[in-house]
């Protein structure tokens, strides 16, 4: 039997709502389970930390700050995200007996976005390899790939996914790197200046080529069009009960600096 999900195309939010409504969909999955493929924006620049990073000893904090950078803390693990140049999207959907694995989630959706830039000409095939365990690698998804992730024809991270389950629903994170941030971005990014310097060389986007220019409704149309999970998506709206609960979570647990410094 055919499987519909709900396909949420949203505008920007700041950071604590966006990670809010994220959350409030899981939650939902308890009561109404509905699979949701939601792409998203950011109302200004903003960096969001894995589940188990200590965002005082990733960036300085003041700085960020006075530059209008947003920090704020995923349920998700994984490395700090640049947020503001790239396509976000989050793919949730409810528990069931015989559901597939985590790790063939992650297969299917590199496989998905490979198969949307296709689609666009963007060269681009899934990482394959290890990490060399022998060096010392920021925590930062950028430029720190995974199995299944997305990597530019040189070899660079163009698009990244974290997880998170509970026992009624699985959340799968995801960015695209459609332009690159400026340079002076990047640079809070890290208190390192080698790590700063290695974001400049590692860094890579979609259009970071001087022939290419691929808008966000093209990219959120082909990969609408590519994700393969045996879901047949439908445009949808966020529930009231959805936005409610992501309202009072954005206020009383992604704004705060017990959940992001604590």
């Amino acid at each position: 039997m055919e499987t519909i999900g709900r396909l949420l195309n949203m505008g920007k939010n700041n950071a604590a709502m966006n990670m809010a409504v994220d959350e409030a969909i899981l939650l939902a999955q308890a009561e109404q389970p509905n699979p949701t493929l939601r792409f998203y924006g950011w109302t200004q620049p903003a960096f969001s930390f894995g589940y188990f990073q200590d965002i005082a000893a990733e960036v300085d904090i003041d700085a960020c700050r006075a530059d209008g950078i947003e920090l704020v803390k995923r349920m998700t693990g994984g490395g700090t995200v640049v947020h503001g140049w790239e396509l976000t999207y989050t793919f949730i959907f409810p528990r069931t007996d015989g559901e597939i694995s985590v790790a063939n989630v992650y297969q299917r959706i590199g496989q998905s976005i490979i198969q949307a830039f296709q689609k666009l000409g963007i060269p681009a095939q899934c990482y394959a390899g290890c990490p060399d365990t022998t060096e010392t690698t920021e925590n930062i998804c950028l430029t720190n790939p995974a199995e299944h992730d997305v990597m530019s024809d040189n070899n660079k991270k163009l698009a990244g996914v974290s997880v998170r389950r509970n026992r009624h629903g699985i959340m799968f994170q995801g960015y695209i790197s459609l332009d690159m941030p400026p340079p002076e971005i990047l640079t809070r990014v890290s208190k390192d200046p080698d790590t700063q310097q290695m974001l400049r060389e590692k860094s890579t986007a979609i259009n970071n080529t001087d022939d290419r220019s691929i808008t966000r409704k093209a990219l959120i149309q082909a990969i609408s069009e590519t994700f393969n999970l045996g879901i047949t998506f439908k445009s949808g709206k966020l529930l009231l009960a959805e936005r409610k609960q992501a309202e009072t979570l954005a206020k009383t647990k992604y704004a705060t600096a017990v959940w992001n410094l604590g």
